[in-house]
């Protein structure tokens, strides 16, 4: 088991939004928003879980930016068909706690969600997390919340990761894209 500093400025923004959450005044617009950014991000959780990655490359922004233990440099799909390759092999279980949405103007919001993960690996290893998601969310032109910017501040780990990195050219067995302008245009 290894816990980890929590990494400063993920500390400084998840407090940012304690503090502007805090003060916010809401309207019956303003929750349908906070409800439908929760949704955005449990969508993601969901899409794991239930070996649907590939429907989270819908969840990002096209100017997505991803900051696990430093910013990385992968777009939205990169980051769905990375998780599909990772939990390909393990019986995923996302959960997500205590959410506070700091509307930061219309289009815009930053939120934090306290999580944990289990995961079991076929050979019945396990991998053991608690950190906390601080994401940048942003209203696009289609009407749905996407996220601009995903941080993750791993606080304690216990087990570890097997082969993170698909290896170039790798292709999932099986693809299921769905984008929700799907449902939208029936």
């Amino acid at each position: 088991m290894r816990i980890m500093k929590f990494d400063p400025k993920i500390k400084a923004l998840v407090v940012e939004v304690m503090q502007k959450s805090r003060c916010q005044q809401y309207t019956p617009e303003t929750l349908c928003k906070l409800q439908k950014i929760i949704e955005t991000q449990y969508y993601y959780y969901w899409c794991m879980d239930m070996k649907k990655e590939e429907y989270a490359a819908d969840l990002f922004t096209n100017d997505f930016v991803y900051d696990c233990f430093g910013e990385q440099d992968i777009s939205g799909k990169g980051q769905a068909m990375r998780s599909k390759y990772v939990n390909r092999n393990m019986c995923t279980m996302h959960m997500s706690h205590q959410p506070l949405i700091w509307l930061i103007d219309d289009k815009t919001a930053r939120g934090i969600f306290l999580y944990e993960d289990h995961h079991t690996y076929k050979d019945n290893t396990t991998v053991q997390n608690y950190s906390i998601y601080c994401d940048d969310f942003r209203l696009c032109d289609d009407g749905l919340w996407r996220i601009s910017k995903m941080r993750i501040g791993f606080r304690k780990m216990d087990g570890q990761f097997k082969e993170m990195e698909p290896p170039v050219g790798w292709e999932p067995k099986t693809i299921d894209p769905w984008t929700p302008a799907q449902e939208m245009n029936k």
